[in-house]
């Protein structure tokens, strides 16, 4: 019994992610979805809009039959460990063949060479890409030019655009890991649905829009709780924490930060000054968001699979990768009590985070702890 994996973050899902997930069961020939999801924080090194519970159960209702949670040290990180983490564990599952991502190019070949190049960093690459970063480019723009320089006559945006640029390092973590693994993309056009502008909606008061009914009215639900996140939810835990933890941000970046943090109680407001050519929004938005949950890079390495909910209907693809994966598969809490070493301690953080998500926009305590919470299903 085999599947497709995806790696997603509907923050929120939108009717962009239906047609991916469509085109996802129409490229790869599978029945079955297996979807790596980020928890309550994201890529982008923002809280979820929503809990991580609430997307799931917006991810099973569109069709993913297994949604699994990336650990939060892979999510807040670069782009590469993003992906080899999600990578990882996909692969770990031993019922996933084929990876489905969405691209701005949809050139499936294009992108899987430059993951090729990303991976062996041939020297015309390396040389191109410190000549970049001497002349002041943000890492992601030395990249690009560095890349360029190797593959030559490139589709547009192929080097600029952030899906494509996620999709080369999906491949080049492939490539790495040497995991027979077939990959193709669905394209994704410009001026569709977008999660950020659902977001900016949601946060203004203004109605979200291109949204599935189903994940509409969990939206809704969560807003009218009062449930919604933002970044400025963090701002007093980030100057707290800068003051007496002393972090290594890389680069002096801490000295900037307390410097700024001193002048403007907001967290947005800080990155707005903080922020320089040589960084990008992105990247600063990651260092605040490291600090904030004490994540520790020395947490890196894929020890489990933690499930987050499944389809009853599919509960014999969710045993049929307990029976197979090369890692644990948890799903209860005696499963998570059993283990041991840097697995525990890397589910340990997740718990923890987990509860800093709710307690930071919550006024009451008696907030659902992580560790209790349930799988969804549907």
């Amino acid at each position: 019994m085999k599947a497709a994996g995806i790696i997603v973050e509907f923050n929120p899902l939108h009717n962009g992610h239906i047609e991916h997930l469509r085109e996802t069961v129409r490229l790869t020939a599978r029945e079955h979805i297996v979807g790596v999801m980020s928890g309550n924080f994201v890529q982008r090194g923002e809280p979820a809009i929503i809990d991580k519970w609430r997307r799931t159960k917006m991810a099973l209702l569109a069709g993913v039959d297994i949604v699994i949670e990336l650990p939060v040290a892979y999510v807040v990180s670069g782009a590469d460990y993003f992906a080899r983490g999600a990578v990882e564990l996909l692969a770990t599952t031993r019922i996933v063949d084929k990876l489905c991502f969405g691209s701005e190019c949809g050139d499936i070949e294009k992108i899987k060479e430059a993951g090729r190049v990303l991976a062996e960093e041939p020297d015309k690459y390396k040389k191109a890409l410190g000549l970049g970063l001497d002349r002041g480019l943000s890492f992601a723009a030395a990249r690009g030019a560095a890349l360029g320089e190797v593959l030559g006559d490139v589709p547009d945006g192929l080097l600029t655009k952030p899906n494509n640029s996620l999709g080369m390092e999906y491949c080049k973590a492939l490539w790495q890991l040497n995991w027979p693994m077939e990959v193709c993309t669905s394209y994704r056009g410009a001026g569709g649905p977008s999660a950020t502008a659902i977001r900016k909606a949601v946060w203004s008061g203004e109605k979200a829009e291109m949204m599935p009914p189903y994940a509409f009215k969990i939206l809704k639900d969560a807003i009218q709780l009062g449930e919604i996140h933002h970044l400025n939810d963090y701002s007093q835990i980030l100057r707290y924490m800068l003051f007496t933890t002393h972090p290594d941000m890389g680069e002096g970046l801490e000295n900037r930060f307390r410097h700024f943090a001193r002048e403007h109680s907001r967290l947005t407001d800080i990155l707005d000054a903080v922020k320089t050519k040589r960084y990008t929004y992105t990247r600063l938005q990651r260092a605040a968001l490291c600090v904030i949950l004490g994540i520790d890079k020395a947490l890196m390495n894929i020890n489990y699979i933690r499930v987050l909910g499944f389809r009853r209907e599919k509960a014999n693809l969710l045993g049929e990768m307990t029976r197979h994966a090369s890692l644990p598969v948890l799903t209860t809490g005696k499963d998570m009590d059993q283990l041991e070493g840097p697995a525990a301690n890397m589910l340990g953080k997740d718990l923890e985070v987990g509860d800093i998500y709710q307690m930071a926009n919550s006024s009451d305590i008696r907030y659902p702890h992580e560790r209790g919470m349930p799988l969804v299903i549907v």
